[in-house]
């Protein structure tokens, strides 16, 4: 059914009582020249519309009445359930009010990782720093050296860069997948960001992460 709004039910109406008015005109003009063509002609018209006027906001008004009893009776039902679903209000409350707050501890958590991540960053560029002020350069067959991307080689061991935000968005999908393996961010490419060596870098926390996770 379609639905019929008040304004369309007024103005139906107004546009048949319009109509009636016409029809009263032209009846009056028909009377006074009841023998002219034009006058019978535009009196016809009339009738027509006004007939068709009539019965448009006869039925609109019939579906608007109709319809009235089926809001009420919607509009009554909808009050009764927010009176019975008060406690159920209020438990909604609390559980958004839980969830944002964990949203914003999330947030603060993932502030304090990326400036450890950073930290960690600035760490091995000032490592590296040291390396050149030594003038070490890091060779294939040396334990120890700077690279030219501001990583480090110390003692056989290689410190690369890290991509902070991409240690998070990876952990963020990991997450992800383990509750909506479907969603996008479970599938979500995330593309390499501070060259090779902070991609590097990342995989390496990732699968220290991982690790830590596990214990």
């Amino acid at each position: 059914m379609v639905m019929v709004t008040a304004d369309e039910l007024e103005q139906a109406e107004t546009d048949a009582e319009e109509a009636q008015q016409s029809l009263r005109d032209a009846e009056r003009r028909y009377s006074r020249s009841p023998g002219s063509a034009d006058a019978y002609e535009r009196h016809q018209e009339a009738i027509g519309r006004a007939e068709h006027a009539k019965v448009r906001a006869k039925v609109l008004r019939e579906e608007w009445e109709q319809q009235k009893v089926v809001r009420e009776a919607r509009a009554a039902a909808g009050e009764a359930a927010a009176r019975e679903m008060a406690g159920t209000v209020a438990e909604l409350g609390s559980s958004r009010l839980a969830a944002v707050r964990a949203v914003v501890e999330a947030e603060r958590a993932m502030g304090r990782a990326l400036a450890a991540l950073d930290a960690h960053d600035r760490a091995v560029r000032a490592a590296g720093a040291e390396l050149e002020r030594r003038g070490l350069r890091h060779q294939d067959d040396e334990e120890t050296g700077a690279n030219l991307d501001g990583s480090a080689w110390i003692a056989g061991v290689k410190w690369p860069l890290v991509d902070a935000g991409g240690v998070l968005g990876r952990c963020l999908s990991e997450r992800v997948t383990e509750v909506w393996p479907r969603h996008p961010l479970a599938r979500a490419v995330w593309p390499p960001y501070g060259g090779l060596s902070a991609v590097e870098g990342r995989d390496v926390l990732l699968g220290l992460v991982r690790a830590e996770r596990r214990r």
